[in-house]
């Protein structure tokens, strides 16, 4: 059921993008757009029509709470079509089983299919949460650090958000993303029978931003992005891929900023570009000031994943980045072995702060295998570096860990606290003097809101409040 809302002819077509105004033109004042028509509250936006699934568009209203129950088919936005979620809204994965009964053996489970626009619009009071409705489903925070084999966090209960290859933007503000990967349907065109990435798209033309969120648990790559213009900033990564996959994933097509980011537990790297997949323009991902930690110890493959990576065709700039206890530093892939080499003559980093509790650790600063060098601006840039050198002294986590800690269950971020003390040796250690790309328009809704420029202080969070407000 749906209820018509009517509107001032100029008012609905300015939130429609037209008026005849340029993109710099339109002034959004309304904290909660409305597009088309409102979706009733409590309504269930997939059905069990198989793996057609249902048509949806319209507004999900503030405050509201829907369904996606897990026997059903994936809901699925239209060409054309714009779906818009307000702020405040509850989206709850429901059904006789609401997803897989193990980790790795994902039922079908339904997914937010994009083929027009997505307007994700929560705000840091009010955030659009996605998960599972049944609080014994969740993972439970007060058994962490949990095993990856028994956490549900890696379940996968949901099929996350899937752009169309010819999809509108995107766009994705203050939300809580929680438990995706779901298990893709047979008529899935991108993974038929496999586990779906959490967030998925593929149009070189479309803008992606995902700023202020909170991403909690995923099977496999929590963003993939195989083509776009994107602004991936200030967000929270949290228990991403069981035994494969990345926060972030780069492929050809995409050009864009990945910036004061906090990851935590994640199972391959960070944030990767790799040219891969044959679009145009080429991969090309500028990184700075993001914190990264324990990050790389669920990597199934052995020798990959583990913090910052470059590799076949992939091109980019890194800077400000602190990596604490990852399995592996800043890699830079210079050809042989499978993997082709990076665009090594477009890439630029340094200001790197590496920081590891063992030599396991620090031993691989310059990962073996790869061309990573050590820059005179890094802070513990060579392998020679001693353990426990230079802590980096956050608020709250226990640097140096006690002899025993385990890498693989603790990748939570619980009661922590990752802003630095004023006496960490990263405050002030930070390069300022290079641009961001900033590729996707700045706009309190249709755009990025907005692009925090490179900081003074290595990592994500800043002396001055500024960066990842979380």
């Amino acid at each position: 059921m749906q209820k018509s809302v009517l509107y001032a002819s100029c008012f609905f077509l300015l939130i429609a993008g037209a008026c005849n105004k340029s993109d710099t033109d339109v002034k959004i004042t309304d904290p909660d757009p409305v597009q088309g028509s409102f979706i009733a509250e409590g309504d269930t936006l997939n059905t069990k029509n198989g793996s057609d699934g249902r048509s949806i568009k319209g507004t999900l209203k503030a405050g509201g709470t829907y369904y996606l129950y897990s026997d059903y088919g994936d809901a699925v936005v239209n060409t054309g079509d714009t779906l818009v979620i307000q702020s405040g809204v509850k989206v709850y994965f429901a059904g006789p089983s609401a997803g897989p009964t193990a980790i790795g053996t994902q039922d079908h489970a339904p997914g937010l299919v994009v083929n027009g626009t997505l307007l994700v619009l929560g705000t840091q009071d009010k955030p659009v949460v996605f998960t599972v409705e049944d609080p014994a489903l969740r993972s439970d925070p007060a058994k962490d650090p949990q095993s990856p084999d028994k956490d549900p966090a890696f379940k996968g209960y949901w099929g996350g958000i899937q752009g169309g290859v010819n999809s509108g933007d995107i766009i994705i503000k203050w939300a809580r993303l929680e438990y995706l990967g779901g298990l893709a349907p047979s008529s899935d065109p991108a993974r038929p029978n496999k586990a779906r990435y959490g967030i998925f798209i593929q149009n070189p033309k479309a803008s992606f931003v995902l700023e202020d969120s909170w991403l909690y648990g995923s099977f496999d790559d929590m963003v993939r992005l195989a083509g776009c213009k994107y602004e991936v900033m200030r967000n929270t990564f949290e228990k991403v891929g069981y035994q494969a996959g990345e926060c972030v994933n780069v492929k050809s097509g995409s050009t864009g900023d990945i910036a004061y980011n906090l990851v935590v537990g994640g199972t391959g790297n960070a944030f990767k570009s790799a040219n891969a997949g044959g679009l145009s323009p080429q991969s090309n991902m500028v990184m700075y000031n993001n914190t990264i930690v324990s990050t790389g110890y669920r990597q199934a493959k052995v020798g990959e994943g583990g913090s910052l990576d470059f590799e076949n065709g992939g091109r980019g700039v890194s800077y400000n980045n602190l990596l604490v206890n990852c399995a592996f530093g800043l890699a830079i892939m210079g050809g042989g072995g499978s993997v082709p080499a990076a665009d090594t003559a477009n890439i630029k980093y340094g200001y790197t702060f590496n920081y590891g509790d063992n030599t396991d650790i620090t031993s691989q600063f310059l990962p073996a295998g790869y061309i990573t060098m050590k820059q005179p601006s890094d802070i513990n840039g060579g392998n020679n570096t001693q353990p426990g050198a230079n802590n980096p002294l956050f608020v709250n986590y226990p640097l140096p860990v006690k002899q025993g800690f385990d890498f693989i269950s603790n990748d939570f971020v619980g009661a922590y606290d990752f802003h630095l003390q004023a006496g960490s040796p990263a405050n002030g250690a930070g390069y300022t003097d290079f641009e961001p790309l900033g590729v996707v328009k700045t706009d309190p809704v249709y755009g990025v809101t907005e692009i925090t420029p490179p900081g003074a202080d290595i990592g994500a969070f800043q002396q001055d409040h500024s960066g990842n407000q979380h």
